[in-house]
């Protein structure tokens, strides 16, 4: 009631009970703001962390890079030679092998995951070089002086000729860099890097599985006929004969005059050395970068059988074809296609 003795109507709606409702609830917002200010910390604490484990990150990446170029750098260390395998028993199989001067050269800790095609290319020149003439070839001989290329010399090849105008699809599609980088490399750039040093080299392409469980026995064929001298192509190189010496302890295994072959698949690659050849049917004898033949006293480290094609829907091949013309190798890519 105001002064004038009229009662005065509360269109708030407040009353005792309302008054202690809003006592309750103004102590209610006065926690609020603490909570709020717990979330915002929180916040701020979560900021923090992610921005430091950015930090670690780009420091790990850095420290990774750096042992990037330090393992395309390093001096080829061979653990395993070819002319070793001519010591494993084949229990009656007959087994035919490529050079025996070729070398298995495996990926380290440092490299593995991206390096394979580099590692097989070096495979692949450890047989060319055991063969190479003083004179022959002026551009391999100021790059392949006594020993096998680093990852990052190659690395340089491939530049080198893609500046030459070798693959130009496949130069743009690598950005024309690769120094330096992780950045996987196939059968393309690996006649790239040949034709860089004045070796031709041909390509075969198995586009498809021939079998209907999905193996690729038109490969095993192809690769059967290439080691047993069934092979027409005449332009094929040849290793001199003198470099062979079949004389071992076991009549089942001789060497062939020819060099090994580049396996390509989708995400790795291998290096074909020859075949073994049974009841069973054909195996391929591989150097894989990623398996370490050890003591090499097994020769299941080296097969690769028709079931394991089984799953692949591409393989290609790549085979030296001359080492000694350097003229008029051809720029553009082209493959022969089976079937």
């Amino acid at each position: 009631m105001d002064s004038s003795g009229k009662d005065i109507v509360d269109l708030t709606g407040d009353s005792d009970d309302d008054t202690q409702q809003s006592a309750t609830a103004s102590s209610i917002q006065a926690v609020e703001p603490d909570k709020s200010t717990n979330v915002m910390e929180e916040e701020k604490e979560n900021k923090k962390d992610r921005k430091t484990q950015r930090k670690k990150m780009a420091r790990i990446r850095k420290i990774g890079d750096f042992f990037c170029d330090r393992a395309t750098q390093r001096h080829v260390h061979s653990r395993f030679q070819l002319s070793r395998l001519v010591k494993i028993p084949t229990n009656g199989q007959s087994v035919v092998l490529a050079n025996p001067a070729t070398q298995h050269i495996g990926t380290t800790l440092l490299d593995r995951g991206w390096a394979c095609g580099y590692r097989n290319c070096q495979m692949l020149l450890s047989s060319v070089l055991s063969c190479a003439k003083e004179g022959s070839n002026e551009i391999a001989e100021s790059f392949l002086t006594d020993a096998t290329p680093s990852v990052r010399k190659l690395q340089e090849m491939l530049e080198m000729a893609w500046s030459e105008g070798f693959d130009f699809d496949g130069a743009q599609q690598l950005g024309y860099r690769v120094v330096g980088t992780k950045k996987w490399i196939g059968t393309t750039e690996i006649y790239c890097i040949l034709a860089h040093l004045g070796i031709r080299a041909g390509i075969v392409d198995f586009h498809c599985p021939t079998a209907s469980d999905g193996s690729h026995p038109a490969l095993f064929s192809w690769v059967f006929e290439y080691f047993t001298d069934g092979q027409t192509d005449a332009s094929i190189s040849k290793v001199p004969i003198d470099q062979i010496n079949n004389e071992n302890d076991d009549a089942s295994v001789r060497f062939i005059a020819k060099h090994p072959l580049y396996l390509q698949h989708q995400g790795h690659s291998r290096t074909v050395v020859g075949i073994e050849m049974g009841e069973s049917g054909i195996c391929l004898l591989v150097f894989d970068p990623d398996v370490d033949p050890g003591p090499g006293n097994r020769l299941s480290l080296f097969r690769y059988t028709m079931f394991a094609s089984r799953g692949m829907d591409q393989y290609q091949i790549l085979y030296v074809m001359d080492t000694d013309n350097t003229r008029d190798i051809p720029k553009h890519i082209s493959s022969r296609r089976i079937p």
